[in-house]
């Protein structure tokens, strides 16, 4: 029987005009999408910002997105001046796939929070530039320039990596650290966990991290190409329906296996961003977006991030043109 081949679909170039703004989120002039700013804010609720796509995609099939971010200006406390070499802001941007109650008004934590603290029903894929440490060290982040994939299925999402046994607690938390508690323990989220709410993750390899050994957390090298130097990046996060896959600057960089339906609740989904800040800060924008649904072909899904990332290339190509 011979192959039966399907058209890819070009992408779908979606202004960031159209998507719904919650919290700090604004479009500059330019058009460009400014999640927060560099400017810091000592006093609590810690700035986050969010944008989503007015409607929901069907995300269980398979699809890619693309998009365009900087960070420019980082500033980090105790420093006289923004303008520092090879400073890092924080706390950077995540890429969310959700389907929570609250839809396109749906926002969290800013700070280490990175805007989608609290958020049930998502897949984040978290670009982050500032490493939580401190006393609890409830994070576990590997640098303060890595990429990881965090879900919590119906549960609210969390930007913490792992679920450890806590002896003095006699429970799993969400900490990086047997001898501390979660530092949820001080606010309205419950600290307790039955697994890792990461998925995959640069920059950590399994059974080197802070935990131990994390059979459940696929480890990947650490970036090559620091996030917050200024620079414009390209991401795609490419699904297959049953991986996804991270490309930063065509390149894959993180790859996760997720069922995203199961996860977020359904088969369709929100689209969009979030970001936080506080005391360490920086601009953190986005500059393009676009979505390609492709349906599976009958010849299996071998091709199908290959087509994914043709499409989103060709899309980028056309945007170009038009600059």
């Amino acid at each position: 029987m011979g192959l039966a081949f399907t058209t890819p679909a070009f992408a779908d170039t979606t202004l960031l005009s159209s998507l719904d703004l919650v919290g700090t989120s604004t479009f500059l002039k330019n058009g460009t999408l400014r999640l927060t700013n560099n400017t810091v804010v000592t006093t609590s609720p810690s700035p986050a910002g969010a944008a989503w796509t007015p409607t929901q995609y069907n995300v269980a099939g398979g699809f890619s997105v693309n998009f365009q971010f900087q960070f420019t200006d980082p500033c980090l406390v105790g420093l006289p001046t923004c303008a520092v070499s090879n400073g890092h802001g924080g706390d950077g941007i995540a890429f969310l796939i959700q389907n929570s109650p609250q839809g396109t008004s749906a926002i969290g934590v800013g700070a280490g929070g990175m805007g989608f603290l609290g958020i049930p029903d998502s897949v984040a894929v978290m670009l982050d530039t500032y490493q939580n440490v401190g006393n609890p060290d409830s994070y576990g982040d590997p640098s303060n320039n890595y990429i990881a994939v965090n879900t919590r299925g119906s549960s609210f999402n969390t930007p913490h990596h792992f679920c450890t046994y806590v002896p003095s607690a006699g429970a799993y938390e969400l900490t990086a650290n047997e001898a501390d508690p979660s530092d949820l323990i001080r606010s309205s989220f419950s600290p307790y966990c039955s697994a890792d709410p990461t998925l995959a993750m640069t920059g950590f390899v399994t059974g080197t991290g802070p935990a131990g050994s994390l059979p459940g957390v696929t480890g990947f090298p650490a970036l090559t190409k620091d996030m917050d130097n200024g620079d414009v990046y390209d991401l795609n996060v490419v699904y297959t329906g049953s991986v996804l896959d991270i490309y930063l600057d065509s390149v894959l960089v993180l790859a996760a296996n997720v069922n995203l339906a199961a996860e977020v609740g359904g088969p369709d989904a929100y689209l969009g961003f979030t970001a936080g800040t506080q005391n360490a800060f920086q601009n953190q924008d986005i500059l393009s977006f676009s979505e390609t649904t492709i349906p599976e072909p009958a010849w299996g899904q071998l091709w199908v991030p290959l087509a994914m990332i043709l499409a989103a290339a060709l899309a980028r190509k056309w945007r170009r043109s038009k600059v």
